[in-house]
Order: structure tokens, then sequence, then C-alpha cells
């Protein structure tokens, strides 16, 4: 069963019934087990999506608090090109642990309670009865510290059971779902619409702790006061019809994405085309943050420093990013400006680049011409 906020699998093997909801910063967990298993539960630190590898992890169990907490670099398709990114997290049980053990590098130690290296993991048992049994787990995630998964998960799940999480995060769903109500149509061609709204608001995503605090791009800790920092903006998907829907149905939202790359060019010295986690991942090409923020500033969304914005812009339009820089700019920038366009002969890709350039330079010069800078607009 899949809903938003919402996932279920009975895992018929196991004999176990697996349920998922979660908060924003917070995954919850509940497994129903049959009457005739034992609940047991096997943590792989160092698990990753699509075959990527990771490295650095630790674990700790913390029998007294029914916790467990860890970190890990992971370098995913993104994350690798700029040295991988940490996670911390927390993870709290609703039973007490019958029995537990570590691993590392293929070694497992029954009662240890620490490992670290780049194979570990945790094997939870819990208590044997002779009727069906429900272990719930809250697992909290930070990109800045353990203390701050932990003070994430006490903010978010605390001492909210299962249902009262899921409520929240439907009712959270329903809210953001019904910033659109259509009529007419049938009923898959509803289904289909709101299935495609609902992916629209997954990402970008949430970066900062409860508290405020994220980790920028100067690899350094900083506090989100007045805005929520975002990150993996997929702008060169997205600048066509994604972002403009924002400044339509969730201007707020656009204005903290707006700021959060405001804080990449701070903190990282440029606007960035696909940024990830807190790196640059330099995926695909042209400049689409300039087509973005030129786009939400015409439409009235103006509570950031667009003049720096502008900036930036105009330095990576007009010259090619210097070499070793960590964004790697206008491929071809410089027979674009001789030429007017991406000679076949000389850039890659000519033809899209061409496309990409003059459609950002386009909004540029609108930006421009509503900021005063008449000349840089003609």
């Amino acid at each position: 069963v899949a809903s938003p906020g919402y996932y279920a699998v009975r895992l018929l093997k196991l004999g176990v019934l697996a349920e998922l909801t979660a908060s924003q910063r917070v995954g919850v967990h509940r497994y129903t087990f049959s009457a005739d298993t034992t609940p047991h539960l096997f943590l792989d630190v160092m698990n990753t999506l699509g075959g990527r590898r990771s490295s650095e992890g630790t674990a700790r169990v913390l029998p007294e608090s029914k916790e467990v907490e860890g970190s890990v670099r992971t370098f995913g398709t993104f994350a690798a090109r700029y040295g991988g990114i940490k996670v911390y997290f927390v993870a709290r049980f609703s039973q007490p642990f019958a029995g537990f053990a570590t691993w590392q590098d293929g070694v497992v130690s029954r009662d240890q309670t620490a490992a670290e290296g780049n194979r570990v993991g945790i094997d939870l048992g819990f208590a044997s009865t002779n009727r069906a049994q429900v272990v719930t787990l809250k697992l909290a995630i930070s990109y800045v510290s353990i203390e701050n998964a932990r003070a994430n998960l006490q903010a978010e799940a605390g001492a909210k059971e299962f249902d009262q999480i899921l409520t929240e995060a439907q009712r959270a769903w329903e809210e953001r779902l019904s910033a659109v109500r259509i009529q007419g149509g049938t009923e898959v061609q509803k289904e289909v619409f709101y299935t495609a709204l609902f992916r629209v608001f997954q990402m970008p995503t949430l970066f900062n702790d409860a508290n405020g605090d994220y980790f920028g791009f100067d690899r350094k800790v900083h506090q989100a006061s007045d805005f929520r920092y975002y990150t993996d903006f997929s702008l060169w998907d997205t600048f066509r019809t994604v972002h403009p829907l924002y400044t339509l149905i969730a201007p707020k939202d656009q204005r903290d994405m707006l700021v959060s790359l405001m804080k990449m060019l701070e903190q990282g010295g440029w606007l960035p085309r696909w940024p990830s986690g807190h790196g640059y991942s330099n995926s695909m090409l042209g400049t689409p943050a300039d087509i973005v923020i030129a786009d939400s500033y015409l439409k009235g969304i103006r509570d950031f420093d667009v003049e720096r914005a502008y900036q930036a812009m105009r330095r990576t339009a007009l010259a090619p990013t210097p070499p070793g820089a960590a964004f790697s700019g206008r491929e071809g920038v410089a027979e674009y400006l001789q030429y007017g366009y991406c000679p076949a002969g000389l850039v890659r890709n000519s033809v899209t680049r061409t496309l990409e350039y003059s459609w950002a330079d386009h909004a540029i010069s609108l930006l421009a011409e509503s900021l005063g800078h008449d000349e840089d607009a003609d």
C-alpha cells in the first residue's frame, strides 16, 4: 500500500508487516511481527542506493535509552564529485534490546556497543513471546552532527506515536496538494495530475536542521534564521515548468529557495547549475539559475539580494570561469561571445549550448532592464 505519507508492505516469508511514515527529518518505522516470529532488526549503516559506495561508518548502541547512533559518508552519483556527504543519524526504539551485536569489516562482536570502519552495522534482537509484537523505531538524520540528529528526533517525533505522525504527514500532504483544485476530467486524469503535483514537492530537499543549522558549500555550519535552506535543485530540468509553478502556488517556498541559492553563491563562490547536498555537481550545462532567479523576481518575489545575484550572473555570462573553480560555468562561452553562437567545430554540444546560453542571456537582459542596468540589457 502506498500513498503520500505512508507505505506498507507485508513480508510473507518473514511474517512481518512493515509500515513507514515520516516527518520532515525523521523516518518512522512500525514492524508488526507474527506470533511465531522473534522480533529482530538488522541495520546496515553502509547501505547505498544504486550500487554506490560509502565509507567512514560509525555505529554505537545505547541500550539504556533504547537508541543507536552513528554516521556514514556516502558517495552518490553527485556527492562523489565533491568528496562525498556525511550523514549523521539517531534511531530510538519502542522496546528494549534483548540482545545486540555490532560488526565491522565482516567481524561480528556480540554485546560490543561500538563499531567503526568501511563495513559497519548493528544487529538488534528483542524479547520472544507467544503473541504478535510491534516494534517501532524513529530514525532522525542530520548533515551537521549526531547531537542535531537527536534534537531533530525530539523536535519532530519525541513522544508521538506512529499513527499521530502519520496523520500529521497526511495532513501536510493534503494541504500541499489542495493548493490546486481541478474540475472535470476522468478519475485517471485526476490521479495523474495529483501524482505529478506530489512529485513536484518531493524535491528540492529541506537541508537545515530543526534548530536552523545547515552545512554550507564552504564546508562550515551556518544558521538559517529567516528562511528554510534547500538543496538538490535539478535546475536544468526544473527551470522550465516546476519553478514557474512554485511562483504561483508556493511563493514562500520559492523565496526560500532563492535565498538558498544566494547562500550557495555567498559560501561557494558561484550560482550553481545542479547543487546536490553541500556541493556543486556541475551536472548538465548552461546557467539555469539565471532563469529561475530572473523569472521569480519579475513575478514579484523580491525578498532576496537580487543585485548580488545579477552581478554573479553577469560575471559567468561574460567570461570563462577560472580553471579549478568549483563551478564549471559556461563551457565554450568565449566562442559564444565571439560569434554569437557556439560553433560545432569548436564547442561540444554546440546546438544545446547555444540554446541554453541565449535563453539564459534573454532572462538576464530582462532582469537587467528591471534593475535599471539599461546598457547591460541592450
